[in-house]
């Protein structure tokens, strides 16, 4: 019988070796339809997985390492079986110039369904995994890219005088912190996020709301909320490292993302809408805060936090959207390129 159950359990392992080798295999066959590589960097207590575009290992080219959004999402979308990268811009006129970079979001698998899995990666409760969530914080994420950049920085397809970073909304964030006293980074661009925290944006549009309402009583004190919570996060979280949900709350809290772009002393690219509330209104007083950086700021007009123009009617009613981070993102190359 005890023969039997080892027996079972040593073919049920094998079972989910094989479906894992060919998962893996499957996942290659559509990174390489997107022109992309899989890497994979060995550290002691981690395996940080990114996809790169270059092609010939002995060609150096500039290369941007592109840091998404806070979405739990893959790095490659298959719709009606066509694979295509979550890159919001098209980088093919863009590939013979730059070597691009995605790194994977820890706990999420590199290729999914679009169908199935448009708005992140979820249980069968629709909720995140905790796996994910456990690595989902400003620490993780920037040591992730931080140990990227180093590998980059050593390989002969990278130019060393021309490595990029590219962060976009909670990427912004990661870019900034990733960005401190580095001298790696040649060229920062932080994109579409509020520059102190993420709990300024939500006063920032509890005060716009207030504007519209005879009273702001309810809104001040929301703001009052926020703003004791904010107070209450302490010098010291890792003590709160093993409540997950806290942990992560506050590490995208307790940095302002201003001050670590103060210690960048390479060029920096501010992008945002003028339509994206947060980014915008404290975009606008960075020159303040960041007197001594060598510092350009690119204010979009009508667009909003993923570069979407919008027309509504009288009544409201949404008439009209055109998508334009494709010219959002040639201005950026432009800037890189200058």
């Amino acid at each position: 019988m005890f023969k039997k159950i080892i027996l079972l359990l040593l073919l049920f392992f094998l079972q989910i070796f094989t479906l894992k080798v060919y998962s893996q295999k499957k996942d290659l066959v559509y990174i390489r339809k997107v022109g992309f590589n899989k890497n994979e960097i060995r550290l002691e207590n981690d395996t940080v997985v990114f996809l790169s575009s270059q092609i010939d290992n002995n060609v150096a080219k500039p290369i941007i390492v592109f840091l998404q959004g806070s979405m739990p999402i893959p790095l490659i979308y298959l719709k009606n079986g066509v694979a295509k990268t979550i890159l919001p811009f098209d980088i093919e006129q863009y590939r013979d110039e730059f070597n691009f970079v995605l790194i994977s979001r820890k706990g999420i698998p590199l290729v999914l369904e679009y169908e199935k899995h448009k708005t992140g990666f979820l249980d069968e409760n629709g909720k995140s995994f905790l796996y994910y969530e456990k690595y989902n914080n400003l620490k993780y994420r920037t040591n992730q890219a931080k140990a990227v950049i180093e590998f980059l920085y050593n390989q002969p397809w990278v130019k060393k005088e021309a490595v990029f970073v590219v962060g976009h909304s909670e990427g912004y964030r990661v870019a900034a912190k990733l960005s401190e006293n580095n001298k790696i980074i040649k060229k920062l661009v932080c994109m579409s996020a509020d520059p102190f925290n993420r709990t300024t944006e939500e006063i920032i549009k509890e005060r716009i709301l207030s504007f519209n309402h005879s009273s702001d009583s309810i809104f001040q004190s929301n703001i009052n909320v926020l703003l004791e919570d904010y107070k209450n996060i302490g010098n010291d979280i890792e003590k709160y490292n093993k409540n997950i949900e806290l942990y992560n709350w506050m590490s995208y809290n307790s940095e302002l993302a201003f001050e670590s772009l103060k210690k960048f002393s390479n060029p920096i690219l501010v992008v945002y809408g003028t339509d994206d509330v947060a980014a915008s209104a404290h975009g606008d007083l960075l020159p303040f805060l960041l007197r001594d950086n060598d510092l350009k700021i690119n204010a979009y007009p009508d667009l909003d936090h993923n570069y979407f123009k919008k027309k509504y009617d009288k009544s409201g009613n949404l008439i009209e959207e055109s998508y334009h981070w494709d010219d959002v993102f040639k201005d950026v190359v432009n800037w890189l390129l200058f």
